[in-house]
């Protein structure tokens, strides 16, 4: 079955967002960076999507749109980490890291992890989003239909709240 037959619809969205989507990426890349291929690639995580089944489709395509960022920002760090390995460093090798940093490392994340849980639901919702989908605190603030002075404050507290377990879990 052709894609625009299983998804009447993507061709609909792409021509009504292709233009405000790649203004998005633009403000966002260096010049010179491809924003045409950062289009693309929300577009492509849209074909397997019912979009039919989506009630905000706008919120959703930015969504995505930040997630591409997320996943290009973060292919560039480890490149980056990679390229900039000190001599005689094996990435893949971790016999570097004693058994007593592995373990304390793992304790930290199950600090981490249990601190955010702890978290108010609102609260919870606007870290995930700034630090792990790396979306801006205006458009969290426009997307949650807050402020960004509560989305501030949010993450105030969740800072806040992390920093304090983290330190006194040790």
């Amino acid at each position: 079955m052709a894609a625009a037959a299983k998804h009447p619809r993507l061709e609909e969205v792409a021509a009504e967002y292709r233009a405000p989507l790649l203004r998005f990426f633009q403000r966002r890349v260096e010049p010179g960076e491809d924003a045409d291929d950062l289009v693309q690639d929300v577009f492509s995580r849209l074909a397997g999507r019912d979009l039919a089944a989506i009630a905000n489709i706008q919120g959703y395509l930015f969504q995505v749109a930040a997630n591409v960022l997320r996943d290009k920002a973060r292919r560039a760090s480890v490149r980056g980490f990679i390229v900039s390995a000190p001599d005689g460093l094996d990435i893949e090798d971790e016999a570097g890291f004693s058994p007593e940093r592995i373990l304390e490392s793992r304790e930290a994340l199950q600090v981490m992890i249990a601190a955010i849980q702890e978290l108010p639901e609102k609260v919870r919702i606007v870290f995930s989003h700034y630090h792990f989908d790396g979306v801006a605190q205006v458009e969290i603030a426009r997307c949650m239909g807050l402020s960004l002075s509560t989305v501030e404050k949010h993450m105030a507290r969740a800072n806040s709240h992390l920093l304090y377990r983290l330190r006194n879990n040790r």
